[in-house]
């Protein structure tokens, strides 16, 4: 069969144009296979650590963390990386990653089970970053009210820091997590109160003495069970229910002795 002229010229154009876009991708897979070098490859771990670490102590995040997953990537096994995967916590928290510094805590737990401190510390660093509750750097670092917050990250840290204190009560970051174990539980408290006030004027009695209770049962040494017993009274009063506020207001009044000086 015989080509026209016009055939010909079309026939070749479209060759040179899928050569063209063949070349194009080779070079843009080239280009993308460049930005992901590792630039620690070949290095010895020890000194992969060390700019690492360097960088972390010097507040910079991002690049300490390159040098930690290069570790990871080129030493799996080797003792730096440990450390590394162990200093990739504080530095994805700090990089205001902490859904990264969570994933990083379970999994130093769950690959370096017999390491105590390490363990430990990681607990410590999933209650802290669930105590901050990635809230960003102005609620972090200007005045917050904790107790209008989403309380479930706070049930989160109580645990964490409490996981901590049970099976490591002489780590380092011990008094710190119980400092913050007592925060957190005024703080649910507070939260557990709002609540209840605000059922209270929506006129949800039932609910709101419910919150009230659940305050003095699970929060009996936090600031505002004496605001909860108050809210019960008050909601029976509301309910009609003379019997449960009497033996309410005579609890009041038996743990909390200004309150009757109050009502004299």
């Amino acid at each position: 069969m015989t080509l026209t002229s016009f055939e010909y010229v079309t026939m070749r154009l479209r060759k040179l144009f899928q050569s063209l876009l063949a070349l194009s991708s080779v070079l843009l897979f080239a280009g993308c296979d460049n930005t992901k070098q590792d630039p620690f490859a070949g290095y010895a771990p020890n000194y992969i650590y060390a700019v690492g670490h360097h960088a972390l102590q010097n507040g910079h995040w991002a690049a300490a963390l390159d040098a930690y997953h290069s570790l990871d990537s080129q030493y799996p096994f080797d003792p730096y990386t440990q450390k590394g995967d162990l200093d990739s916590i504080y530095a994805d928290y700090q990089n205001n990653d902490p859904a990264l510094a969570l994933t990083e805590a379970a999994r130093y737990i769950k690959i370096y089970p017999t390491d105590v401190a390490g363990v430990a510390y990681s607990y410590y660093m999933m209650g802290v970053v669930n105590f901050d509750d990635g809230r960003g750097f102005l609620q972090r670092y200007f005045p917050y009210q904790m107790s209008q917050h989403n309380a479930h990250n706070y049930v989160i840290a109580y645990n964490n820091f409490n996981t901590l204190l049970t099976n490591y009560p002489n780590s380092p970051y011990s008094a710190d997590a119980r400092r913050r174990m007592i925060y957190i539980n005024n703080v649910l408290a507070q939260f557990n109160m709002n609540v209840a006030n605000f059922s209270y004027q929506q006129e949800a009695y039932v609910a709101a003495a419910n919150r009230a209770i659940n305050v003095i049962l699970t929060y009996p040494t936090s600031p505002v069970t004496e605001d909860a017993l108050e809210m019960m009274i008050q909601c029976y009063e509301k309910l009609g229910l003379t019997d449960l506020t009497a033996s309410t207001r005579q609890v009041l009044e038996l743990n909390f002795p200004e309150a009757r000086q109050a009502r004299s």
